[in-house]
């Protein structure tokens, strides 16, 4: 608990809590001092922020666009039409395929002239080794250049991408690489979308694991897919109760309760066929499950009348064929005896 000296209230500028509680997350030391010069004083100067702050102007011009891209700070080329489109994407996320692309990996030479060149990437080499906990060799660099120079996904965002595949436990280069691809074709290029996809990220691991419990699996960190079709599945509106109940239905025709890639595959196309037929609650689906089992029930019995039918016909017209040989073959005999 701590104890805020009253005088301090003598002089006094508004903050947004948004700053804290979305922003201070990935923010730098640099990024707090800028946004508080800029808050203190909306009319400021790069040059005075940059006496004030001790900060080079190209720092500066980093630390703003991480504020623009948290959504802080409007820059003038903003337009609403974005802020509308990313409303609108709200339970259907549109996948934009990426392009074959073409990398080719820098020299060491190369990645040493960007690093004295950016200050931004070289803090995004620093910290990506705090996160990874490992000295970044050559492939590593390379790795990392590409999530910058290859998918378009800046530093900052780059830096909550390093730090998602390290709790999913998913660091090595491929693993590094195919994160990238997903957040490129899934729009997450900007700290607002990547806060936004963590957070959903998180609460799908806490359905995995709390389903991981209820039926007596594994509950670590599952695969990046895995946790891609949980996350979809949430985005739909399921909860977990009707997640349980696709895997008891997978359990119950696959003779196994193993919460393995193929097994989910086959969750969720159960799950797919309930949200074409508009049933997202538990109580929808048993209700849905009831009807169809009602009228399965109906056309296998009719299907059953129509089959004894055609059995009694088929036994009948034998009969008759039976009857009808034994009466000629008596005629022939009377007429051979005569």
């Amino acid at each position: 608990m701590f104890k805020v000296n009253p005088k301090v209230y003598s002089s006094m500028f508004s903050l947004p809590t948004e700053i804290v509680d979305k922003g201070i997350k990935f923010a730098t030391g640099e990024q707090i001092k800028v946004i508080l010069c800029i808050f203190r004083n909306p009319e400021i100067t790069v040059i005075d922020l940059a006496k004030k702050t001790n900060l080079s102007e190209n720092e500066i011009g980093e630390c703003v666009e991480f504020w623009t891209d948290m959504g802080v700070l409007e820059s003038e080329k903003q337009q609403e039409t974005v802020k509308t489109e990313k409303q609108i994407a709200t339970n259907e996320k549109v996948i934009k395929p990426l392009p074959e692309i073409r990398y080719t990996p820098p020299t060491q030479e190369e990645i040493n002239k960007i690093l004295k060149g950016r200050s931004s990437i070289k803090r995004l080499f620093n910290e990506a080794e705090e996160i990874l906990g490992v000295t970044l060799g050559y492939s590593m660099q390379s790795t990392i250049h590409a999530v910058v120079y290859c998918y378009g996904i800046k530093p900052d965002v780059a830096n909550c991408l390093l730090h998602f595949a390290k709790s999913i436990d998913n660091t090595s280069q491929d693993d590094i690489k195919r994160i990238a691809k997903y957040w490129a074709e899934n729009g997450i290029i900007d700290l607002v979308s990547a806060d936004e996809y963590i957070t959903e990220t998180e609460m799908a691991l806490s359905v995995f694991r709390e389903l991981a419990m209820r039926t007596n699996n594994d509950a670590s960190v599952p695969t990046f897919a895995v946790i891609e079709l949980f996350c979809e599945w949430i985005r739909w509106g399921y909860k977990i109760d009707a997640i349980e109940k696709a895997f008891n239905i997978m359990k119950a025709e696959k003779l196994t309760g193993r919460l393995v890639w193929k097994n989910v595959c086959h969750m969720n196309g159960t799950i797919k066929n309930w949200r074409k037929a508009d049933m997202f609650t538990i109580e929808d689906i048993e209700k849905g499950t009831k009807r169809f089992e009602t009228k399965s029930t109906k056309k296998a019995e009719k299907q059953k009348e129509t089959s004894f039918d055609v059995q009694r016909a088929t036994e009948k017209s034998k009969e008759n064929r039976k009857d009808f040989g034994t009466k000629k073959n008596k005629k022939r005999t009377r007429v051979k005896g005569a």
